[in-house]
């Protein structure tokens, strides 16, 4: 055996070493091959080992070759340095994953300026350039020739642009029509799709900034944001819907899903809210921020809603200022109100120049006019008045078409309903019925229980007092029909001057139920705490001047079933002065008969008449004298 196997060797050496071509199972091997091996049913079989096998050969030559059987199967090859695999096209990254990679050396793209592509279906896929260009999608970024710096990932995304620069692109079609203008950047399928021209805009959303075509410096986030613009600029909208219909509108800010939604033309608006301003076409310069605040709005300008439907209702009202949950809800259409606390002027509808500020305030108010309400539920039922002022927690609560009322404090003028012209000030000041008018309560807890009626105080107030005296109007100028008929002495000889205690709880049940308790009768010689008075009963006054004829203004009586008896004690100076004045004329009188019968007296003297009759006659003259002397001194005592 061993005798065959070296002949066969030596032939093959022989053959090999005469033969300048060696054909293996052909006569006619090609002449490029140094050994040229045919066969049909066969291969050519190299060694086969084990990776360890591989890395244990002593100084392998450089080009051996040999199979793999374990780790990354497959043919590998000695480069002179180490061991390669062999791979299609020389060194390669396989597509189940690549071992014993060199992160320094090893790695897929070009080693010269070029761009690396990727294609699918032989239609570019992928495009990486050394000027900044990063295109990933089918067909995104073909048309590009000089632009640099441009981001597109999507389908066709940044197709048309050629020589725009700084634009990103993500979302199938995104910038799609862009072809020249620079930094913009549209995230989202067909995100600024048609824009051409437009620059310095950002749109993130499916189909948001859709039909933009030269409009600039606009920012569109959420689905269809923005998707009508075309050249409207300076625009914001970050809400699915947000300025959905803006078309040339610009310098409108947008922030909640249908924010200015269906604004066309209008600019300078600001809606930050769900659904605010969401009816906006061409109004301007409005602010709303809340849930539906302004959401009606339609031509409306220079109004400004912030709160949960603040002007829900406005279309076209002007000048509008509504801060609240709800507030100016109902309000269509006139301007200049300002409303500034929850629900406050809720029911305005026609109203205007109105002021609300404060939970609920003039929350009913329909049509009423230049009212001022602040404090919580201020002016809350009123509907239809006028020029009402009202300051304080619930002041002029429970008025509804009074006009002209003013109301400063806590609950002050609350039950006034119709009444007009009536002041309060102070806490809880009031007037006792709805309907008075030109009535005043100043202090806290004052009411007022008749119309043209002032009252100052309530019944704990002991002193009313000033630096000055009180002035009342007497200028001859404008007094008119006057008459000396003022009674003196037949007016003030009736009077009965009285001390007294008053009092004052019995008068403030009164004056809020119209009843009188007498469940707590004082004695007589009742004292108290309270002061001592002096005065008159105004029942008797009433009752004199009647007796006289005599329309005495010191008294008031009441006006209705809570009002009561009051006097105005300076009046009765007026006839103390005439008293005195008719008690002077009566002493001047006197005076006159007695100087008369004193020279009677003087002259009888003087002619010494001596008879009975005439000594009789001078001591009657003389008891005269006596007892009118005695008069005047009466006269002088009751002046004094």
């Amino acid at each position: 055996m061993k005798k065959i196997i070296a002949f066969i060797m030596l032939a093959f050496t022989v053959m090999f070493s005469q033969a300048q071509n060696v054909g293996i199972g052909t006569t006619t091997p090609d002449a490029s091959a140094q050994l040229d091996i045919s066969s049909t049913t066969s291969g050519l079989l190299a060694p086969r080992m084990t990776k360890a096998q591989r890395d244990a050969i002593a100084t392998p030559a450089t080009g051996l070759l040999i199979y793999q059987t374990n780790n990354t199967a497959g043919f590998y090859y000695y480069d002179g340095s180490s061991w390669k695999m062999v791979t299609s096209g020389g060194k390669a990254w396989l597509l189940n994953g690549n071992n014993n990679t060199d992160p320094l050396n090893d790695f897929v793209g070009t080693k010269e300026d070029q761009p690396l592509n990727f294609r699918v279906n032989n239609t570019r896929a992928g495009y990486l350039s050394s000027n900044g260009n990063v295109f990933w999608g089918i067909s995104s970024g073909t048309n590009n020739t000089s632009g640099y710096s441009n981001v597109a990932i999507g389908n066709k995304a940044l197709y048309m642009n050629s020589d725009g620069n700084n634009l990103v692109a993500i979302g199938d079609s995104a910038l799609y029509n862009n072809i020249g203008t620079t930094y913009n950047t549209a995230i989202g399928s067909k995100a600024l799709y048609s824009n051409t021209t437009g620059y310095y805009n950002t749109a993130n959303g499916y189909k948001a900034f859709f039909s933009n075509t030269t409009g600039y410096s606009n920012t569109a986030i959420g689905y269809y944001a923005l998707l009508s613009n075309t050249t409207g600029f300076a625009n914001t909208a970050n809400g699915s819907y947000a300025l959905y219909y803006n078309s040339t509108g610009y310098n409108n800010t947008a922030n909640g899903t249908f924010a200015l939604y269906s604004n066309t033309t209008g600019y300078n608006n600001t809606a930050n809210g769900y659904s605010a301003l969401a009816s906006n076409t061409i109004g301007y310069s409005n602010t709303a921020n809340g849930m539906y605040a302004l959401f009606s709005n339609t031509t409306g300008y220079s109004n400004v809603a912030i709160g949960n439907k603040a002007l829900y209702t406005n279309s076209n009202g002007n000048n509008l200022v509504a801060i609240g949950d709800s507030a100016l809800y109902n309000s269509v259409g006139l301007t200049e109100n300002t409303a500034v606390g929850s629900k406050a002027l809720y029911s305005n509808t026609t109203g205007y120049n109105n002021t609300a500020n404060g939970y609920k305030a003039l929350y009913s108010n329909t049509t009423g006019f230049t009212n001022t309400a602040i404090g919580y539920k201020a002016l809350y039922s009123n509907t239809t008045g006028y020029y009402n002022t009202a300051n304080g927690y619930k002041a002029l609560y429970s008025n509804t078409g009074g006009s002209f009322n003013t109301a400063y404090g806590h609950s002050a003028l609350y039950t006034n309903t119709t009444g007009s012209n009536n002041t309060a000030i102070g806490y809880n000041a009031n007037v006792i019925t709805g309907g008075l008018s030109n009535a005043t309560a100043l202090g806290a807890n004052a009411i007022v229980n008749a119309s043209n009626k002032v009252r100052i105080g309530d019944g704990n107030v002991t002193v009313i007092e000033g630096q000055v005296a009180y002035y009342y109007p007497s200028d001859a100028r404008f007094k008119y029909n006057i008459n000396e008929n003022v009674p003196g002495l037949d007016f003030i000889t009736k009077l009965k001057p009285i001390t007294y205690y008053f009092d004052t709880k019995k008068l403030d049940t009164y004056t809020k139920t119209g009843v009188i308790d007498n469940s707590i009768i004082h004695p007589v010689n009742y004292t108290g705490e309270e002061e001592l008075h002096t005065g008159f009963l105004a029942q008797d006054v009433e009752k004199i001047a009647n007796e006289l004829g005599y329309q005495f203004d010191g008294i008031h009586k009441p006006a209705n079933d809570r009002d009561h008896y009051s006097l105005a004690y300076s009046q009765f100076i007026m006839p103390l002065v005439k008293a005195v004045q008719e008690q002077q004329e009566m002493i001047k009188k006197q005076q006159e008969k007695i100087n008369t019968l004193q020279k009677i007296n003087e002259t009888v003297a003087n002619a010494k008449v001596t008879t009975d009759k005439t000594a009789a006659l001078v001591a009657q003259q003389q008891k005269l004298i006596e007892a009118l002397q005695l008069q005047m001194q009466e006269l002088k005592a009751k002046i004094k």
